[in-house]
């Protein structure tokens, strides 16, 4: 029985443990439309070999990174501030082209909208490299040589939040 209970105890925290991402290929195209002047971007469905996917949630890993890509292009080549980008992605490319063919559908036709697809040609999505987040781990300030910690530091005093000294709050009903 003894036996038993180490071996559990062994066992449970390299089962409990999460696990890292795993490159894959994966298939992906980008949406991006513009809150000022009816205009939206659809990227074709673009294959990268070295993508990272969460294998716990089958996630693509930093998809924010994708759309800022797609949004940098859209905002510095195509001349389009303030546009919201989003990223579409499957290991599956059937799958993803029906995605990429209804989402097309339903903006191509809209006559207060002007649609645009970017080809590879024009945009081209780049692999991200993954590297994991250790909060509280000591980091280098990029404009000097400083250790810093990533967690933040305690409100200063007399800000808002913080009693005065005593411990006691004003009463600010009361009339001088």
């Amino acid at each position: 029985m003894a036996c038993l209970v180490a071996l559990v105890a062994v066992m449970l925290p390299s089962s409990a443990a999460a696990k890292e991402p795993v490159m894959k290929r994966v298939y992906m195209f980008g949406f991006s439309a513009s809150l000022i002047d009816s205009t939206a971007y659809q990227t074709d469905v673009q294959q990268l070999d070295s993508a990272w996917i969460d294998p716990t949630h089958n996630f693509l890993v930093d998809r924010a990174l994708y759309s800022l890509q797609l949004q940098s292009h859209v905002e510095t080549k195509e001349h389009h501030k303030n546009t919201v980008c989003t990223v579409y992605f499957s290991t599956n490319p059937r799958k993803l082209q029906r995605k990429w063919a209804k989402v097309k559908k339903r903006y191509e036709h809209d006559p207060a909208l002007r649609y645009q697809i970017l080809p590879r040609e024009r945009f081209a999505f780049q692999a991200e490299e993954y590297r994991p987040v250790i909060i509280g781990e000591p980091t280098v300030a990029p404009d000097s040589t400083k250790t810093q910690t990533q967690t933040p530091p305690p409100p200063p005093p007399g800000k808002p939040g913080s009693m005065p000294p005593g411990g006691k709050k004003p009463n600010m009903m009361k009339k001088p």
